[in-house]
């Protein structure tokens, strides 16, 4: 039982691993689009959200620095709303029971979006290593393209942006 434990923790740890394989985007650069559906299984384009600023996480339910960083957000959803960003969870290969089941099993509030990604934004911003974190501004600019941010890091970064908007 142990051996097993052990063998599964290594492994989330390796496709956890930032790697020099990932390809960051710089800022100001346009964020690519891309097609997914939602947990409600409706057709959604994240560029249909352009106007909004959004804070985008990129992982999946079985990664734990995935859920570190979801419970990061969490500790920031009211300074998102209060600076009108919405929220958007891009699950990577997840069903929407495993994303439900996980959201309710690690207490988070749901994301104001939550997309089902089937390839495309993987391939579209080249992850190799999760999770991702990006604000994206209201002309679909890339604001920050980051691996792994503390809630207090994410702050700073908002309010940078907040500040030169």
């Amino acid at each position: 039982m142990k051996i097993r434990i052990f063998s599964t923790l290594l492994v989330a740890m390796f496709f956890c691993t930032v790697t020099s394989a990932h390809a960051l985007y710089k800022a100001g650069e346009t964020a690519p689009d891309f097609n997914a559906r939602t947990l409600d299984d409706k057709t959604l384009k994240l560029s249909d959200l352009k106007g909004k600023t959004l804070l985008v996480k990129m992982g999946t339910t079985w990664c734990p620095a995935c859920t570190e960083l979801a419970h990061q957000i969490e500790g920031l959803r009211t300074d998102l709303k209060k600076n009108d960003i919405s929220f958007v969870a891009v699950y990577l290969g997840d069903s929407a029971k495993s994303i439900r089941s996980h959201t309710k099993d690690e207490k988070l509030t749901p994301a104001d979006f939550t997309i089902i990604d089937s390839g495309e934004a993987r391939r579209n911003y080249s992850i190799f290593s999760i999770p991702r974190l990006l604000l994206i501004d209201k002309n679909f600019k890339i604001v920050f393209d980051k691996m792994v941010l503390s809630g207090k890091q994410i702050k700073q970064q908002i309010e940078e942006h907040r500040r030169t908007e």
